[in-house]
């Protein structure tokens, strides 16, 4: 049994490992053009480079032949123990060519007199052919006329060097040197490029590597538990943001296009939420987010409606006075209808305020015009009242709230009510400032009862839903963010 739970936890650890590497892998996928074009990059600096620093060299070059001097290797009868012994001495030949006697030789009679032994012993290179009895000298300069010269003069010397240190064998040459024509060929221009295009895409990889690592966002419900210590009441997968048709799909649960998992999903944080709210008599939950667009407010709509069809008398307070979206998302006009703004200031009554969906089985209390002046009147008397007076009426009051991130509005509302539930959207919101957040809300002194994994994009199956751009009913404070929705 002991052995059973400690398989399972390996395998659990193990799928958790390999959910954080896909997400990575997809934030890279999701940023190819940027490895690309840093790859395009260096690979132009790389052949930049190899243009500027280029220089042509130009070799002339001399084959031989080693034998013994009492054996032709050309004759089929040689027995293998004389070309062995010949293999031998080509590699040994290949010291004799550097030696500072022949070298000075070549040096003074190259015809160039600026040209010393040591220089000699740079510009040559000996290779012997492996297994045979073949062997090459080459003299590689930046003048042709000089790499023919050091070739020849080796021609005229080789001989008496060769016979002095090996007096069995003979060294021949085959194939004696020529003026080279054209430089030799270059391969540092391929080498550049291919080895700049290859760094720029690992170093723009690396560096995107440790972006992510850095801003430490929540990649898995683990990171949920291990890094911000709270209960996931349930898990919302992320599901494509339009059907293959291209059109926009629903965002709740009344509608079947939304998908099944969808829907299962929220039945799920449901029951779970019934269990807990009974078990400690609770009623008035606010809903909310670290920052925009982690899908606090469809989060927060869905669980309304949720409970509503459980047969739950459920009242839906839209407390983002700042930017309110429960209207839009539940396509109700709020029109002339008195909202909380004007409940609180007491311009109008509550009874007044609050309406009735039947298409939603819901009621609804949406927030009126918008203000900047939020925290103000959700800190006043009146809104704890009206809460109060909700609790008594109604079964549930979910409450949707600006993120607690953000502004001062969510932790005013949260100390009237019960408990709070925070979203939390996968790869959104960096884990120091969620921590911030629920500091925020723990200030409160009221329970936060857990969080809402939102927009799990691996390790689940789902098809149908919303998704991609954030539900399409995020936050916007201030222009700039308002130019990035109308971009997506």
């Amino acid at each position: 049994m002991d052995y059973e739970y400690a398989s399972g936890q390996k395998n659990e650890k193990e799928a958790i490992n390999a959910e954080t590497v896909l997400v990575y892998a997809r934030k890279l996928l999701k940023r190819w053009w940027v490895i690309l074009l840093s790859a395009v990059v260096l690979a132009a600096v790389g052949f930049t480079i190899a243009q500027l620093t280029y220089i042509p060299y130009y070799s002339s070059q001399i084959m031989f032949v080693a034998s013994n001097r009492n054996s032709s290797l050309v004759t089929s009868g040689q027995s293998s123990s004389d070309i062995n012994a010949a293999v031998t001495l080509a590699g040994n030949f290949q010291y004799v060519f550097t030696t500072t006697e022949l070298s000075q030789r070549v040096a003074d009679n190259c015809g160039y007199k600026d040209i010393s032994a040591d220089d000699v012993k740079d510009f040559i290179s000996v290779q012997a052919v492996e297994d045979t009895t073949i062997l090459y000298l080459t003299a590689t300069t930046t003048d042709p006329d000089v790499s023919y010269a050091i070739a020849n003069t080796y021609m005229e010397y080789y001989e008496e060097a060769i016979t002095n240190a090996f007096p069995s064998t003979t060294l021949k040459a085959i194939d004696p040197p020529i003026r080279p024509d054209a430089p030799n060929r270059d391969n540092s221009k391929i080498l550049y490029t291919a080895g700049g295009f290859l760094l720029g895409a690992a170093l723009s990889v690396l560096v995107l590597l440790s972006s992510m690592v850095f801003k430490d966002t929540v990649l898995n419900a683990d990171d949920i538990r291990q890094k911000l210590g709270l209960k996931i009441i349930g898990s919302v997968v992320h599901v494509p943001y339009k059907t293959k048709k291209g059109e926009k799909r629903s965002i709740l649960i009344t509608d079947r296009r939304s998908g099944f998992a969808f829907i299962e999903s929220f039945k799920m944080i449901r029951t779970k939420l019934n269990n807990i709210l009974l078990r400690k008599g609770q009623k008035a939950i606010v809903v909310t987010s670290t920052l925009e667009n982690e899908g606090k407010t469809t989060t927060t709509i869905n669980i309304a409606l949720a409970l509503a069809k459980n047969g739950k008398e459920v009242l839906l307070i839209d407390g983002d006075l700042r930017k309110p979206a429960v209207s839009k998302a539940l396509g109700v006009s709020a029109g002339d209808a008195a909202g909380l703004a004007e409940v609180i200031s007491g311009s109008r009554q509550l009874s007044d305020a609050i309406r009735y969906s039947e298409k939603y089985n819901l009621y609804l209390l949406l927030s009126g015009p918008a203000t900047v002046d939020s925290a103000e009147l959700l800190s006043s008397e009146k809104m704890e009242e009206i809460i109060k007076t909700a609790k008594e009426e109604f079964d549930y009051v979910i409450i949707d709230t600006a993120p607690c991130g953000e502004v001062a509005d969510a932790a005013v509302l949260a100390g009237y009510s019960d408990a709070i539930i925070m979203v939390v959207r996968q790869d959104t919101a960096p884990v120091r400032r969620i921590l911030r957040g629920l500091e925020n809300m723990d200030n409160s002194g009221t329970e936060i009862i857990g969080c809402v994994y939102n927009d799990a994009k691996v390790g689940f199956v789902q098809r149908g839903g919303y998704g991609k751009y954030g539900y399409g009913y995020g936050y916007g404070y201030g222009a700039e963010h308002e130019k990035k929705r109308s971009s997506n």
